[in-house]
């Protein structure tokens, strides 16, 4: 993949953080959001290592930064291990283009419902919660259910909800994220079977490419659905101590 593609995947993560935090901004070629009382999203996001360090870890400290930092850049992560940020994780990074999907084994009794309710919006909430060990309120997803660029869907079977995924439609490019399954229901192919439909139904509505993020134990299963696994990382970093 070129490094074309590596940033556009990156920026449209980035973007969506933009998107739906309720307060964002940016100082010293860093940018961040936060969500009071909201998990999500509440991060500093950079691509470069060019930035006072001393000053952003005084902010840190005085908690007037959000304690998660994300970044492709290994250059960023070695800098800001070495003062006070601890890496926590690494987030393989997934493209496919709108050729590339492939259907899952079928879910009996499967169907993808868009949210478009409160009643629903509960429901999307509390599986996402227990997947992440989230907290959100209704309040903050409401903004999300009217946004334009933001699909939420619930996958239920035998019209118990059991899954949850959110699109987010920006440039042609949709993005894969927060997918969850409720705990008595995984290891039935019901989370592969939410992205696919959740993906089909933006292709079908225009999207030309999908992007995304996961783990290193879950990125064969999102390649079975047709995801190209590139070599780049977004590493989250989290803020110990100055």
């Amino acid at each position: 993949m070129t490094e074309d593609i590596h940033h556009i995947i990156v920026n449209h993560h980035f973007e969506l953080y933009r998107e739906l935090a309720n307060s964002y901004n940016s100082i010293d070629n860093i940018e961040y959001c936060f969500s009071p009382n909201n998990s999500f999203p509440n991060f500093i996001f950079n691509e470069e290592a060019s930035f006072n360090i001393e000053e952003i870890t005084t902010l840190s400290s005085k908690e007037e930064l959000p304690p998660f930092w994300i970044t492709p850049s290994k250059d960023v992560t070695k800098l800001i291990n070495k003062n006070g940020f601890k890496l926590i994780r690494a987030w393989p990074l997934l493209v496919m283009n709108n050729t590339e999907l492939i259907p899952p084994r079928i879910v009996e009794n499967f169907i993808l419902k868009k949210v478009e309710n409160n009643a629903e919006l509960e429901e999307w909430k509390q599986i996402v919660e227990a997947e992440y060990n989230y907290h959100f309120t209704i309040e903050h997803l409401s903004t999300w259910l009217n946004h334009p660029k933001i699909d939420l869907f619930i996958g239920q079977v035998n019209d118990t909800t059991v899954s949850a995924t959110l699109n987010f439609n920006h440039n042609n490019i949709v993005g894969s994220h927060l997918t969850a399954t409720k705990l008595d229901q995984r290891k039935k192919g019901i989370g592969m079977q939410t992205v696919y439909s959740a993906l089909k139904h933006a292709f079908d509505n225009g999207n030309e490419l999908s992007i995304a993020s996961t783990t290193d134990l879950g990125k064969n299963a999102w390649k079975k659905i047709g995801y190209n696994i590139l070599d780049d990382n977004l590493y989250i970093n989290w803020f110990l101590k100055a």
